[in-house]
């Protein structure tokens, strides 16, 4: 590494420590604690711990670093930022929120919507002119998906816009619903009627480059509509997951027919058809529901991985607060809650308050009385007034020490 990058960042690391410093003075374990404390608040209160207590001679430097720099006095075993300290890192943190501003846009309902639209204009303009020149029926069905995905996308766009997020999903049911039609007919009109396949490395690579862009907007489109609340999103990123098994399919066809087999193009353009059926009649069922007032549970579209990081987080919090009962003395509830709360939320860490994470704070309290009530019902945790660890819960703790 370059002795400028290096410079550079322990310059940031040092800004970084000077900011640990706005919530007030504080002694050199009280500052180790801050600065993992991004760690504990993305859940991974174990290492938090670990790094608070393994790592203070880095601190110390950067320390000692920040006080050479004039940012940070050193008085009675306490560090205090100085005025032109406060004014270095205030700079850095307003940096950190224009990149804050940034990120909140891109998870705007409407900026998916853009960016959506773009992608699949881009791979439309890639795959028909691949499957007409190749002949592929999956390929030319999934570009035709792809072109109307880019209009189904304009649909989203404007009902976000104008307010009419439910005619824009039914519209896009409807345009699944017909694309799926049309594929099926296509192909089985190829079945009866089979043509010549003239396959080339255009024809390929327009099917692979479909798979890891699809995946990627199919997570983009997903999150979003997750946390929005707009069905529409979450209905295009069934298709955009669609996009990427279907490209699997594509390829296989493709390759089948360049070992002059080409009926297995045929088959994979009529599993096509067929997926985006299947898929489009789900949906309709959701979105028939939502008529008749049924609120859409939208917990069934969770990413799967988003799940399993939930889950994480809650065995990680519930282990962590063993551990401040049972080595750190921490017998109050009401004690043992604000700990969890200072460790776990985004507002006390003030990088994350400036590039907006502080906003996903509004469901710590709901975690934290969630992880008590389980570490209750498991009997790892007794008592009201006075907390305990019992014998399983110090053997779960053993686990995780």
């Amino acid at each position: 590494m370059a002795k400028g990058d290096q410079r550079h960042r322990h310059h940031v690391k040092s800004a970084r420590v000077a900011a640990t410093l706005l919530a007030g003075s504080g002694t050199l374990a009280e500052i180790t604690d801050r600065y993992y404390a991004y760690l504990k608040a993305l859940g991974f209160l174990r290492m938090g711990e670990r790094l608070g207590q393994k790592r203070m001679k880095t601190v110390i430097g950067l320390l000692k670093a920040t006080v050479d720099q004039g940012w940070v006095s050193l008085e009675g075993g306490r560090y205090a930022l100085t005025p032109g300290g406060r004014k270095e890192v205030e700079a850095r943190l307003s940096e950190l929120g224009e990149t804050g501003a940034l990120l909140r846009r891109s998870l705007q309902p409407q900026t998916v919507s853009k960016v959506t639209l773009g992608v699949h204009l881009g791979l439309a303009a890639l795959k028909l002119p691949a499957g007409i020149l190749s002949g592929s029926v999956a390929l030319i069905n999934d570009a035709a998906d792809t072109l109307l995905d880019a209009i189904s996308s304009l649909v989203v766009y404007a009902g976000i816009r104008f307010d009419r997020e439910r005619g824009a999903n039914v519209t896009l049911v409807l345009l699944m619903l017909a694309t799926g039609g049309f594929t099926l007919y296509e192909a089985l009109r190829r079945f009866f009627i089979p043509s010549e396949l003239t396959i080339d490395w255009f024809a390929f690579l327009a099917a692979i480059l479909s798979a890891p862009i699809c995946a990627m907007l199919w997570a983009y489109q997903r999150y979003v509509g997750l946390h929005s609340g707009v069905m529409a999103l979450i209905t295009q990123s069934v298709d955009s997951r669609n996009h990427v098994i279907i490209s699997g399919g594509v390829i296989a066809g493709l390759v089948a027919a360049y070992l002059e087999f080409p009926l297995l193009d045929t088959v994979v353009g009529l599993a096509i058809a067929l997926l985006i059926l299947k898929s489009a009649l789900e949906l309709a069922v959701e979105t028939i529901r939502s008529f008749g007032e049924e609120e859409i549970d939208l917990s069934r579209f969770e990413l799967g991985i988003a799940a399993q990081y939930e889950q994480f987080r809650g065995a990680q919090l519930r282990d962590w607060m063993l551990y401040q009962v049972e080595k750190q003395g921490v017998d109050s509830r009401s004690e043992l809650i604000d700990r969890a709360r200072q460790a776990i939320d985004f507002n006390n860490i003030a990088a994350a308050r400036a590039i907006g994470l502080g906003q996903q704070s509004t469901r710590t309290n709901e975690r934290i009385e969630r992880s008590l009530s389980e570490l209750k019902e498991n009997g790892w945790l007794t008592g009201e007034g006075r907390l305990a660890v019992t014998s399983s819960g110090k053997q779960r703790l053993n686990q995780w020490a």
